[in-house]
């Protein structure tokens, strides 16, 4: 009988050990989620307003914008055009009328730069004549041709 008391009691220690009663089996998973990814179509940068974008938009609409022509005809004065061609840009003896210009707003203002075949009586840099100042001179060349 003591054979059994040790028996059972090693037994009791064994079980003791182990944590006694029968444990539940922790869930192992058998699928791994994959992640999935979906394309969003980026949006659209916001267009930004500017003063040579609305003369562009003005250009190509046909409309003048008078503030611009204004502020040209105030640089006409300024940079003394009347003199050769005219106060209104009529023309006269020493220079063509100002009406027929043909060339485009970016023409103009490269020729403002460089006198074109004129030399420097038409060259103005730009702390005489802005970009913004060229533009509006140019919106005042295109009033003119409107005129009557």
């Amino acid at each position: 009988m003591q054979k059994w008391a040790v028996l059972l009691l090693m037994f009791g220690l064994f079980l003791a050990g182990c944590g006694g009663a029968a444990q539940t089996p922790t869930a192992i998973p058998t699928s791994t989620t994959i992640p999935t990814y979906e394309f969003v179509e980026p949006t659209a940068a916001p267009s930004i307003a500017t003063a040579a974008a609305a003369t562009a938009a003005a250009n190509a609409s046909g409309a003048l914008d008078t503030e611009a022509v204004e502020r040209g005809r105030g640089r006409y004065e300024a940079l003394e055009c009347g003199e050769c061609h005219g106060a209104n840009g009529e023309g006269t003896d020493e220079g063509s009328a100002m009406g027929i210009y043909a060339g485009t707003e970016e023409e103009f203002i490269a020729f403002m730069r460089s006198g074109g075949e004129l030399g420097s009586d038409h060259q103005y840099s730009t702390n005489r004549l802005s970009d913004s100042g060229g533009r509006n001179l140019y919106q005042y060349l295109l009033s003119l041709r409107s005129s009557p």
